[in-house]
């Protein structure tokens, strides 16, 4: 499986992106948590920077249990939970074309199990879009796979995902994104996630991109 999904990440592409990535998760009941994300993403092709700082509330809807992962990681405790956030973004080199965007975030994500212990993963995300006062919406829906492992004690968790953009500028399905990855759990309060992915567009600016993301996930 995730051969098959390597082939399109890996293919040849306009540009390539280096994307570190650190997110905290701040438990604030049991049905509730703060989800913080900042990333910065170095276009090594454009030698150009950007970055990106979000703050959401995450907000339960029915519980289930993992085993490995139940102490820390909210998100795979829920068969339904739904996030509400504001994402700022920006180019950090005071570039002549670079520009600004203001977004506020809605999504909604359901979980089903499958066969050999496996995971299906569905999220519909709506983005609403301010960049430079020009504003836009932005509809997404991802359809991904994962299945915990557990090796030398800790919880493993590789992954792969196809998510589809619709973008009401161009009122079209304009982006395509796969990626694959491995989640990692170094302790009970922080874990690793290293990915790589590849982005399919052919109406915006960003154009088609392979990247190579690593994450580090905060857990309280």
């Amino acid at each position: 499986m995730l051969l098959a999904f390597a082939a399109p990440v890996l293919a040849e592409s306009d540009g390539r992106e280096l994307v570190p990535e650190v997110d905290a998760f701040v438990k604030v009941s049991d049905r509730t948590r703060v989800f913080l994300r900042g990333s910065l993403t170095r276009e090594t092709t454009k030698d150009t920077t950007d970055g990106e700082f979000g703050v959401h509330l995450d907000f339960s809807l029915k519980p289930i249990l993992r085993r490995q992962l139940r102490g820390a990681d909210w998100e795979r405790e829920r068969y339904l939970w739904m996030r509400a956030g504001y994402v700022v973004s920006g180019d950090l080199d005071n570039r002549s074309d670079g520009s600004t965007e203001h977004r506020g975030v809605l999504e909604l994500t359901a979980r089903a199990p499958l066969p050999l212990e496996t995971w299906l993963v569905n999220r519909i995300k709506l983005d609403l879009r301010d960049v430079d006062g020009a504003s836009s919406k932005r509809y997404r829906y991802r359809l991904g796979i994962e299945r915990e492992f557990t090796v030398g004690g800790l919880a493993w968790v590789p992954y792969a995902e196809i998510e589809a953009f619709y973008d009401t500028r161009y009122d079209v399905w304009n982006r395509r994104l796969y990626q694959v990855g491995l989640e990692i759990a170094l302790t009970k309060t922080w874990r690793l996630e290293p990915y790589i992915a590849h982005q399919d567009d052919q109406r915006s600016a960003s154009g088609n991109l392979n990247q190579i993301g690593l994450v580090l996930k905060y857990y309280r």
